[in-house]
């Protein structure tokens, strides 16, 4: 290309006096080869800066209500209930403390030696039942019949008779001085009673 010019981006270039040449001219001509002339124009750019754009964050701050439940546990007791001897007539030493056994079919439990204290038998069936040595305090068996049913040695200190079933109940080595709602009808039906002196007492 001789004399040619052209643009690239923004700068205008113009090549002058560029000729082609013989490959056997050229290495004895070297001397002789046309100054290339090499024009360029730079156009007056004018650069506008942006304005500056200050970038406010707002930081948001964001508060989480958190529901506090105070939840009042009831205090839990270490003592635990032997209630499943019932199904085996088996309840010896058993921890029967303020159970409910009111209106129940009872008869020929064994409740020797058992921890009965404030126990409901109001209404039950006890008839022929043991409570050897067992505790009875505050226990209520109002109604309750306890035919046949040996106190021997039983602590009843408060426990509730009225109205109860005595006939043939034993009771030896018991103190019915606190006993409630004993009546003498009741107790000309029990079988063994340690103030009748008569009769022995294991």
């Amino acid at each position: 290309m001789i004399g040619g010019r052209f643009l690239i981006g923004s700068a205008l270039f113009m090549i002058v006096g560029c000729s082609s040449q013989s490959a056997s001219q050229s290495g004895a001509e070297i001397s002789s080869v046309p100054q290339v002339t090499v024009a360029v124009e730079i156009s007056n750019t004018s650069v506008v800066e942006a304005p500056e754009t200050t970038s406010t964050t707002l930081a948001t701050s964001t508060v989480l209500a958190t529901s506090t439940t105070s939840t009042t546990l009831a205090p839990v007791s270490t003592t635990v209930l032997d209630t499943l001897c019932i199904r085996l007539t088996q309840c010896q030493f058993a921890n029967l403390v303020a159970v409910d056994f009111s209106r129940l079919q009872l008869d020929f439990q064994n409740f020797s030696a058992a921890s009965l204290n404030s126990a409901n038998f109001s209404g039950a069936n006890l008839a022929k039942s043991l409570f050897i040595r067992a505790d009875l305090t505050q226990a209520n068996f109002n109604g309750a019949n306890l035919s046949g049913v040996d106190f021997t040695a039983a602590q009843m200190s408060g426990a509730n008779l009225e109205g109860a079933n005595l006939t043939d109940a034993i009771f030896c080595d018991v103190d019915l001085k606190s006993v409630v709602g004993l009546t003498d009808v009741q107790l000309n039906k029990t079988k063994k009673f340690k103030t009748k002196g008569k009769v022995f007492c294991p």
